[in-house]
């Protein structure tokens, strides 16, 4: 597998950086977690801060572009991201863990049913 970052951009509001890189490979499309871990090495950030928003692959090639951000701090992570993108960084394990613990929350704060008058 062969990264190339080809933009990187400071977004001082948001307080991160966006990026976009190239990635050449060989035969399946890499999974999420081992690119994050290669572009942690390539841009020097932590893997907690990392996060990839899009892997853009055409069909057929063994080439993809990724776009994702760098933020400052977990905190900042949780404001911006959607739930759904920082579950796709997790395991299987953990995402399904993380599915049955936001399911139990939704049940608990959901109100009792009426009953229906006849």
């Amino acid at each position: 597998m062969d990264i190339e970052v080809t933009k990187k951009t400071n977004e001082p509001l948001m307080k991160r950086i966006y990026f976009e890189a190239k990635i050449i490979f060989q035969g399946k499309t890499p999974s999420r977690i081992d690119i994050k871990k290669e572009l942690c090495k390539k841009l020097d950030s932590k893997d907690n801060l990392t996060i990839i928003r899009k892997i853009k692959t055409d069909y057929g090639s063994e080439r993809a572009i990724i776009y994702g951000f760098i933020y400052e701090s977990e905190e900042i992570i949780k404001k911006i991201e959607n739930k759904h993108v920082l579950l796709r960084h997790l395991t299987k394990e953990e995402q399904t863990a993380e599915k049955e613990k936001m399911k139990l929350a939704k049940q608990a704060a959901a109100p009792t049913a009426k009953k229906k008058k006849k």
